[in-house]
Formats: C-alpha cells, structure tokens, sequence
C-alpha cells in the first residue's frame, strides 16, 4: 500500500515537471507599445514586412506579430474608421483571400488596458495544413494596432492560453500629443462667418 502511493507521488511529480508554467516577459516596441511575451518565442524579422513586433518558435509552431497604424496618418488619407470599420475593412479581409476556406468568427468584445478591444478567431487551411489564428484589434486615441498570433489548429487547446495572454497584455505607452488626430467636427455645428 505505501509503495503504491509512493508511486502516484512519483507519477504526478513527473507529470507535473513535464508541464511547467509557461514565463512571459514585457517587451516595449519602439517606445510606442509593449505586450508580454512566453520566454519559448524568439524575435524574428521575416514575418511581414509592416509589423513593428515579430516574434516565433518554429519547432512549437506558433507564431505572433503586430501591425500598427497611426491614426493621424489615416487622416491625411481622409480614412475616418472606427474599430468596427477598420476592422470589416483592413484587419479581417486579408485572412478570406488568402487563406483557403478561411473563416473569421463574428468578433468578441472587451477592453484591454482601458482601450477597446475587437477578437475574433480565424481558421482556415494553408497548404493543405488546417491553421487556427487568435486576431485582436485594439483602438486606441492614437492608433488601430492589430495582435495576430497562430499555429496548426491541432496545437490550438495548448497554445490558446498563451495567445489570449499575449494579447491581453497589450499596453500602449505615452505618446506625444501632436501625435492626436484632429476631433472630428460634427455635422450638426455650423460656423458661421464673422463679417
């Protein structure tokens, strides 16, 4: 009977050595932003070409990255999006075109870091290889920044979690004020000349 539990002990030990807490580190991008990060990733630059962050690990497959776009920016474009917008628009459509049968999910949302949040999953097959994608766009006052993590769909229930982790942890950081895009002038105020 002892030696039976000891050896439970030694089995649940084992178990639980193998399935160790995954340790995540804040990393700042380009004094703008910062998102934590599992120590398994490796930084990387051959991912897409406008992301500001990249990060992979090809032996676990998972892959994450960010693209942000400066509001003001898509002002001088006369571009006046809204989350939901931008969204329809920019962040979600390449996935249907470039993935086959890719499928976006109807977007959840939330907040992150006082900031509004839309996350949406996408699957879909690319070389033959089913994939599964965790899409977040977050708006804040001076940018849409899209959180994009994935691996193969068959790795989703182990790395679903970390993803959730990395984007929830999103924080942007100061920004310079000038770096505000001009308020929007309502279409109920007139300006009447002053002669």
């Amino acid at each position: 009977m002892y030696s039976r539990y000891i050896l439970l002990l030694i089995i649940s030990f084992a178990f639980t050595a193998c399935k160790r807490e995954t340790l995540f580190t804040e990393v700042k991008v380009n004094n703008r932003y910062s998102l934590s990060i599992p120590d398994y990733l490796q930084a990387c630059t051959d991912i897409h070409k406008d992301a500001s962050m990249q990060y992979q690990n090809v032996e676990k497959d998972i892959y994450v990255m960010v693209i942000n776009e400066k509001k003001k920016t898509m002002q001088d474009y006369n571009l006046d999006y809204d989350i939901d917008t931008y969204f329809n628009n920019i962040a979600s459509q390449g996935f249907t075109e470039n993935i086959k049968d890719g499928k976006v999910s109807i977007p959840g949302r939330q907040t992150i870091s006082g900031n509004k949040a839309l996350i949406a999953e996408v699957t879909g097959k690319i070389e033959e290889n089913e994939v599964y994608y965790k899409l977040a766009l977050i708006e804040t006052p001076y940018e849409f920044y899209q959180i994009l993590a994935w691996t193969r769909a068959k790795n989703k229930e182990n790395l679903e979690g970390d993803m959730i982790k990395m984007i929830e942890s999103f924080k942007e950081l100061p920004h310079p004020a000038e770096e505000l895009p001009e308020p929007k002038l309502s279409d109920s105020v007139s300006i009447a000349p002053a002669w």
